[in-house]
């Protein structure tokens, strides 16, 4: 049986692999730990004919966990400022992501842009709306 030695050349590649792997292997742990720009949770009650708006920023590579229930049907909807200026000016939503009639949605949402997007609970009933709304945004890696 003959003995395998390896030349300088095959240890300098093991050890240029060995270094990539830790410089990528650090960056995806410091996004991890520091990639969730935003975390809040929070209940709310929205009067009759309002709606409640939240700005959310991220970017192209980020997502937004969210989670809301409420105990009437409500309207979700994320929509940029151009949505968001429409909305407020009373002629309806422009959403890029919208779920109509829901008591519960459970979402994890990709920023289709970087920048500012709003996320807005519009309810559908004649009366006040309580609202418990959980959102966390950036990057996850599951």
């Amino acid at each position: 049986m003959a003995a395998v030695t390896m030349g300088p050349l095959t240890v300098k590649r093991i050890e240029a692999f060995g270094f990539a792997v830790l410089i990528v292997g650090a960056i995806l742990l410091a996004a991890t730990l520091l990639g969730v720009s935003y975390k809040f949770q929070e209940n709310i009650v929205i009067p009759a004919g309002g709606y409640y708006a939240y700005r959310v920023e991220g970017h192209e590579w980020s997502v937004m966990r969210f989670s809301i229930k409420s105990d009437e049907p409500v309207t979700l909807c994320i929509t940029d400022d151009v949505g968001f200026r429409i909305l407020k000016s009373g002629d309806g939503a422009l959403c890029l992501f919208k779920v109509d009639g829901a008591t519960r949605v459970d979402k994890i949402w990709r920023f289709p842009k970087a920048g500012p997007m709003y996320m807005v609970i519009i309810p559908e009933s004649k009366d006040a709306v309580s609202v418990s709304l959980q959102v966390k945004g950036g990057l996850f890696l599951w």
